[in-house]
């Protein structure tokens, strides 16, 4: 529908991140030049797969990616983003708790 607003695209984002360290898959760096292939990836910029808006992503978090893609049979099923355990859960204190923390705060 026009103008509808989509907050994620799951997929979208696995694609993204499979699009940025794919190459590294593809045509693994030689010994010692993985961290400066990691930094080039860390100062480019790329799309938001919702927004189209650029961003940009860390040594870490594309190391991180890497590694994961890398050990995986599905390099862009592993790069999905984990449903929380208690996704559809309510979060909250118990009233003993509630208690304990307003007794804390007076």
């Amino acid at each position: 529908m026009p103008g509808e607003k989509r907050d994620s695209d799951p997929d979208g984002w696995a694609r993204l991140r499979f699009a940025i360290i794919g190459p590294l898959l593809a045509d693994p760096p030689p010994p010692g030049d993985l961290g400066v292939r990691l930094k080039a990836l860390a100062a480019k910029d790329w799309r938001h797969p919702v927004t189209g808006l650029p961003l940009r992503f860390g040594f870490a978090t594309s190391e991180r990616w890497y590694y994961l893609a890398r050990d995986a049979q599905d390099p862009v099923a592993a790069l999905r983003r984990r449903r929380r355990r208690d996704a559809g859960q309510q979060r909250g204190l118990t009233a003993q708790l509630i208690e304990v923390v307003c007794a804390q705060y007076r």
